[in-house]
């Protein structure tokens, strides 16, 4: 009897402190995703917030290295005013870092912000699609993540490539300049997306988000003061002399959205892969090609339009695509455990009997 008791306190014991267990599982899940789903949107949030400001921008100041600069100061002002939220865990790890990161960064915004000067924004909105094909091509081997495809990925980056070829072609800004900018800005993002990616959730070093970001735009303003002196945009300073006060306005607007990407392209980068976080960057873009579009008199033909929609559709569909492959393993984890469940009663009733049995056996002489 006092085994049988024994028996019984052991499996309640054992189902109650399963239950918690099940629940801080479901809990922590449900943790992830909403910190999953707020932090892509807050980075599309600045994404488009920054292309449209940036714009503005450089239309009453044609200075892009200049504004870059000014942003990149801006930001590493902001990091020192809280050193506490800094932190450099080893010299390797800052090593690691400083050695390549920013120098990509540098490379990236300074070929955007050219780009934006000799091309629309619609046009640099719809060719950074094809940056997709290209990140998930070369992911595995930079990262050494597991890159899962299925077919429905595969045709939403070819109806992207698609998209933006039909764009191309009947853009009225389009010129061999602003698309070799183009081009050079989405290899520079693949890459440091790529960097990003691994020394933040891959093989993470030990510095902190804010530590990161002060590292991007202090290390930057090396490589960008070369640019800047070569460009010989020194010599168009006196424009700043002239700018009125919405121009400045406009430019601290910009300087805010800077710390704000700053932040929220580290932050996204530990959630989603490479090529998924340069996804997101391109599907919020409806909201910039149309301000374009309403505003700025950008390309706005039929073909156009069909294939600005064609690109973005492409890239709404690779995220339900990799939604699907996310939630595969997690569905067959559910069905193993369902499967599992169905088998327990029969192998305690089992047990039961075996037990009755013994408790019913006479005792041998």
């Amino acid at each position: 009897a006092s085994r049988g008791r024994l028996c019984a306190e052991s499996i309640v014991h054992n189902n109650v402190g399963f239950s918690p267990s099940i629940q801080a599982m479901a809990s922590g899940g449900n943790s992830n995703a909403l910190a999953t789903t707020f932090s892509c949107a807050f980075f599309m949030a600045c994404s488009a917030g920054m292309m449209i400001v940036n714009k503005l921008v450089l239309r009453i100041l044609p200075l892009p290295i200049t504004v870059v600069m000014i942003q990149m100061s801006f930001t590493v002002f902001v990091l020192c005013m809280f050193p506490c939220y800094l932190h450099f865990g080893s010299v390797r790890d800052v090593y690691r870092w400083g050695c390549t990161v920013p120098w990509l960064f540098a490379g990236m915004l300074a070929s955007s912000m050219i780009a934006l000067s000799f091309a629309s924004m619609g046009a640099i909105v719809v060719v950074r699609n094809v940056a997709p094909l290209v990140s998930i091509a070369i992911e595995g081997t930079v990262t050494q993540e597991k890159i899962e495809l299925d077919k429905w990925t595969v045709l939403s980056l070819v109806a992207s490539l698609c998209g933006v070829l039909l764009y191309v072609a009947h853009d009225i800004a389009f010129s061999m300049f602003g698309m070799g900018c183009m081009l050079l800005n989405m290899l520079l993002a693949v890459f440091e997306r790529l960097l990003q990616r691994k020394m933040i959730a891959v093989s993470p070093i030990d510095v902190s988000k804010t530590g990161m970001m002060m590292l991007n735009n202090s290390i930057s303003l090396l490589p960008m003061t070369l640019v800047l002196l070569v460009s010989n945009e020194v010599a168009k300073w006196q424009i700043l002399r002239q700018l009125q006060l919405d121009g400045w306005l406009l430019l601290a607007t910009s300087c805010v959205n800077a710390v704000a990407i700053s932040w929220a392209g580290i932050n996204c980068q530990a959630y989603v892969t490479a090529t998924t976080f340069m996804t997101l960057a391109n599907v919020n873009k409806f909201a910039v090609i149309g301000f374009g579009i309403i505003f700025l008199q950008e390309a706005k033909s039929i073909q156009a339009i069909i294939g600005c929609c064609i690109a973005l559709g492409g890239g709404i569909m690779y995220a339900r695509a990799r939604t699907n492959l996310a939630q595969r393993p997690q569905a067959a984890e559910a069905r193993g455990r369902d499967s599992r469940e169905e088998v327990q009663p029969i192998n305690d009733e089992h047990e039961s009997e075996e037990f009755e049995q013994i408790i019913s056996s006479p005792p041998k002489a």
